[in-house]
């Protein structure tokens, strides 16, 4: 696991509405019309307003409207600059980024965006001190673990000014997602404001500077609800077409879609039966379906004897119909797993053919399977009965795909008796890390479009390995990946050998990925979503 990517429970994982657009290519400025508020909703309130902290994807979802970093993404989702003037080609083996500047990017305050604003955002979040909880985010940077470590100095982190607008970063290897970094991770800070307020930088509106397209105000701390004003002094202000937006905390989806329907909000939120619901009625033209970079699975724990059992984890697997999981259950528009990798992650370099159509059904349904395996479990454990404790979190997507997989293996492995344990998201996770469970349900979301930020999730090097799965020539081929000396062919090839082979030994057993739908208001252009992000209102503009 990266440090950089976040846990989530199943309900309202996405925080607002997706507006991704490039620069400057929208011409929807109406006067009149950019006066009147956007009203959004958000699953929970933020969290904090400081970037080198923020681990959650309701803060990480606010700070993208009023933060901006080297580069940032277009409509398709696709890296394009922004502080920096152009997407750079890295050099030293691709390990050195050298970045000039945009001369015309400034703080909120009127201040000058610099190289060196940059350069302190990123050592202050690999500072111990600071107690980032997202470190992980400048991991491939050159000294970044031992700064985090406290095993060498913080101004020894690759990164320096070069001038005023000219910046370079130094990786420890190359890195082919480091892009997706910089466009969705990464952001400079204003050292003399910063340090103004030390640690408290962040906790509100008031001790929060902007460079971005919009202004955070009316957020004390806790609100439940806040605005994103427009920037004047953007540098590309005059293509941001809405002047105020407005965002609601909104913790039920029913209450969500009650409010789109009374024309109170135009951007929300809706899940399960909704969707569903939403496909059929007067809500047809209104709603948007898009995967997530995002899966869920269920570790195993290996430290235990019977899940520790490959032929018992393999008939789970088989007994588990992932497409009547996602039709008859979730009725969001999730995808069922065929490999650990999301689809749409990932495309053949040389076919530009997806990353799972390459591998094929690795996780298909079979009772007959199911069967053959639990019988060679039986054999192997000498048992003919067992009992099983799933733990998942207890929000009611999750409860709902428990009792689907608990019903699963409970009618296609006879002697298989499975006890759900539902548990607040932070306690799952606390007992997840204490070793205390047989199985459970996870989500991984990432910031970056790279197969091995999931097939990490089997291995050894990801830094929360909860089920302890090891296989030594699943990690040969981890290392391999993350080595960087392959080609993007020879690579591609050693992640699809990676996803076969971590299905083969059910190191981590994939659901499904997930999908955000959302529903948007017809009198609202410019609102888009991709598979990476959250929202970036900077282009939505009114009809």
């Amino acid at each position: 696991m990266k440090a950089t990517k976040k846990w989530l429970s199943g309900l309202g994982i996405m925080a607002l509405g997706l507006v991704l657009a490039s620069c400057g290519t929208q011409t929807h400025s109406k006067s009149k019309a950019s006066n009147k508020t956007l009203t959004v909703t958000a699953s929970q309130a933020i969290a904090t307003a400081d970037p080198n902290k923020a681990d959650d994807v309701v803060s990480e979802a606010a700070i993208a409207q009023f933060m901006e970093g080297l580069y940032t993404t277009n409509t398709k989702g696709k890296v394009i600059p922004a502080i920096a003037t152009k997407v750079v080609k890295p050099t030293n083996g691709g390990k050195r980024y050298t970045f000039t500047l945009r001369h015309n990017a400034k703080w909120s305050n009127g201040q000058k965006v610099t190289a060196a604003d940059f350069v302190y955002a990123f050592q202050r979040q690999v500072d111990p001190t600071t107690k980032s909880q997202e470190i992980g985010h400048l991991t491939e940077v050159q000294n970044a673990t031992a700064i985090t470590a406290g095993k060498k100095p913080v101004k020894s982190l690759g990164i320096k000014a070069l001038g005023k607008y000219k910046l370079q970063i130094t990786l420890s290897q190359k890195t082919p997602y480091f892009n997706y970094r910089l466009a969705t991770e990464l952001y400079p800070l204003n050292p003399t404001f910063t340090q103004k307020y030390g640690n408290k930088y962040g906790t509100t509106a008031a001790k929060t500077l902007s460079n971005g397209p919009y202004m955070l105000k009316d957020w004390d701390g806790t609100s439940d609800t806040w605005k994103y004003v427009k920037n004047p002094n953007y540098y590309d202000q005059k293509n941001v077409h809405i002047n105020n937006i407005k965002v609601e905390t909104v913790k039920t989806n029913s209450t969500a879609q009650n409010l789109f329907e009374s024309k109170a909000v135009q951007v929300t939120q809706v899940t399960g039966t909704q969707v569903a619901d939403a496909k059929q009625g007067a809500l047809k033209k209104e709603l948007t379906v898009t995967k997530l970079n995002q899966l869920y699975f269920m570790p195993w724990n290996t430290r235990r004897s019977a899940t520790k059992n490959v032929d018992l984890r393999r008939a789970v697997s088989y007994a588990l119909d992932r497409q009547s999981l996602i039709k008859n259950v979730l009725k969001d528009g999730s995808l069922a797993a065929t490999s650990l990798v999301p689809t749409g992650n990932t495309k053949n370099p040389s076919t530009g053919q997806d990353f799972n159509q390459d591998t094929g059904d690795l996780y298909p349904y079979s009772p007959t399977k199911a069967k053959t395996y639990w019988e060679k479990a039986q054999a192997s454990l000498g048992k003919k009965t067992l009992a099983l404790q799933l733990l998942t979190s207890d929000d009611d997507v999750n409860k709902s795909v428990a009792e689907y997989i608990q019903a699963a293996i409970e009618k296609h492995l006879d002697g298989v008796k499975v006890n759900v344990k539902s548990v607040p998201l932070t306690n799952e996770i606390s007992t997840l890390s204490k070793g205390n469970f047989d199985f459970a349900t996870l989500s991984w979301s990432s910031d970056f479009q790279d197969p091995i930020d999931f097939l990490n999730k089997a291995s050894v090097t990801n830094s929360v390995d909860f089920g302890k799965f090891q296989d030594a020539s699943y990690e040969k081929l981890i290392a391999t990946i993350t080595a960087g000396d392959q080609t993007k062919t020879a690579r591609y090839q050693s992640m699809q050998q990676a996803a076969k082979l971590v299905a083969e030994q059910q190191g981590v057993t994939p659901l499904y990925q997930t999908a955000a739908a959302h529903l948007i208001s017809n009198k609202v252009g410019g609102v888009h979503f991709t598979l990476l992000r959250d929202a970036l209102y900077r282009y939505a503009y009114w009809k």
